[in-house]
């Protein structure tokens, strides 16, 4: 299942605090961990000429004969001869990723599929541009159209900058060329869950886990159903998480929550010690220590 930009473990508040403030369903914050949104002039690059003149914009090109800079939308060419500096500024693999998805947006493919090696240049570990090129995989290979691929593309550039109802409209679209795609009704069933419209989540969430059972669909049912206040769903789903994460200390705290909003002290004390030990092993004290002082309040 390919991911965008959301790791599975996501911040989340304090165990204290979100038990303090359980009528707003929000033990949980989806945060997305890509900044993608920055202004352009943080990669803003000048180019002096001879003659004193500078143009500030952004590098496209660069050859031992001449230089390409796209400045107000415009690309201008210089020769080297005429040029005193270049003052370049660095380019991280946010850069890349979001110069990507610019040209992949407008079906600009090859020079799409460029950006996102060069970022990978940057950082081989990257796990957006990792996705974002097993895509060109699949282009290549037949698995899907051009069409297909530009409104996943779009889609998913909607989701990491968080833009989720524009996110619903192109995955809808994308849903219409292949509607048997499980990771379409999961990326639906997420933008969903992020605009808190839970009820729509669990209905996409549910379509993608009947063509392909996957632990973070169970999650995120999980999680949707935890904040409906509909724990024994929550219990179920979260419980089917850990079989294949059976050292989930986040979603033990959630298992441990659910049970003690249902009444239910025995299993959420065996859930939350839990998670509490899983927590200490990771090093997480400050969770730990919550969960441990709420522990001490349970009668």
């Amino acid at each position: 299942m390919r991911q965008w930009g959301w790791p599975k473990k996501r911040a989340r508040q304090s165990l204290i605090a979100s038990l303090n403030r359980m009528h707003k369903n929000n033990l949980i914050q989806f945060i997305i961990i890509l900044g993608l949104l920055q202004p352009a002039a943080a990669f803003c690059e000048t180019v002096t000429l001879k003659s004193g003149k500078q143009i500030e914009g952004r590098i496209m090109e660069k050859t031992d004969q001449y230089i390409k800079i796209e400045s107000n939308g415009m690309p201008i060419y210089y020769e080297l001869k005429y040029v005193q500096n270049i003052e370049e500024n660095k380019r991280d693999a946010k850069f890349y990723l979001k110069e990507g998805f610019k040209y992949a947006c407008e079906g600009k493919f090859s020079q799409a599929e460029e950006e996102f090696k060069k970022g990978l240049g940057v950082d081989s570990a990257n796990h957006n541009l990792k996705e974002a090129l097993k895509m060109f995989d699949d282009l290549k290979s037949g698995a899907i159209n051009k069409e297909y691929a530009v409104y996943l593309f779009k889609g998913s550039d909607y989701l990491i900058n968080a833009k989720y109802q524009e996110a619903v409209a192109e995955f809808k679209e994308a849903l219409k060329l292949k509607p048997y795609d499980s990771d379409l009704y999961y990326y639906l069933g997420v933008c969903y869950y992020s605009l808190e419209q839970y009820l729509d989540a669990i209905s996409y969430l549910k379509k993608a886990v009947e063509i392909k059972p996957n632990e973070e669909i169970y999650y995120y049912l999980g999680v949707c159903y935890y904040s409906l206040g509909h724990f024994p769903e929550a219990i179920d789903y979260l419980t089917k998480t850990l079989e294949a994460s059976p050292d989930d200390a986040e979603v033990y705290s959630i298992i441990g929550t659910s049970y003690y909003l249902s009444g239910q002290s025995q299993p959420a004390r065996e859930n939350l010690n839990k998670a509490r030990e899983l927590f200490q092993k990771n090093n997480d004290y400050l969770k730990a220590k919550d969960i441990e002082e709420f522990l001490g309040t349970m009668k």
